[in-house]
């Protein structure tokens, strides 16, 4: 191999590893952003998604969800009949959920906290584009109950 043709290898190699990685970078908060998934103007809020056990043991399940941590300010409660759950809310604010199980005389309760985001991704579609990352909060048991 000569070295014009060497030359012409490690150029190549070089735009390629170029290529992939400036296509790499536009997708560094999710990985692939699906530009049907954006919004814009930038949203305020979005959902909330609550993971619950709902099941013939536990049909419903009371919730308490705060504003920043548990016990500091009650946002919002209610009883869920449906997993998940999805609760409308501001974005970019710190939210617990507490959902409270009764297994046999016992009460547990299950805590969990997250914070909704918008991002700014326009590098990835034609135009502005802000997508909703976050925000998602799993207070499913953990055990078998028997």
């Amino acid at each position: 191999m000569n070295k014009s043709t060497l030359h012409t290898i490690i150029i190549r190699l070089t735009i390629i590893i170029l290529v992939i990685a400036a296509w790499s970078a536009c997708d560094e908060y999710m990985g692939f952003v699906d530009c049907k998934d954006c919004f814009y103007p930038e949203p305020d809020s979005a959902d909330l998604t609550i993971y619950l056990t709902i099941n013939n043991d536990h049909p419903e399940v009371p919730i308490v969800v705060y504003r920043g941590n548990v016990d500091n300010d009650t946002y919002y409660i209610d009883t869920a009949v449906i997993s998940p759950y999805y609760l409308y809310s501001k974005i970019d604010q710190f939210y617990s959920v507490r959902a409270e199980y009764k297994v046999g005389d016992r009460t547990i309760n299950v805590v969990d906290g997250d914070k909704v985001k918008a991002k700014h991704v326009s590098e990835s579609c034609d135009g502005e584009c802000w997508i909703i990352t976050d925000g998602v909060l799993n207070v499913e048991l953990k055990f078998d109950e028997e």
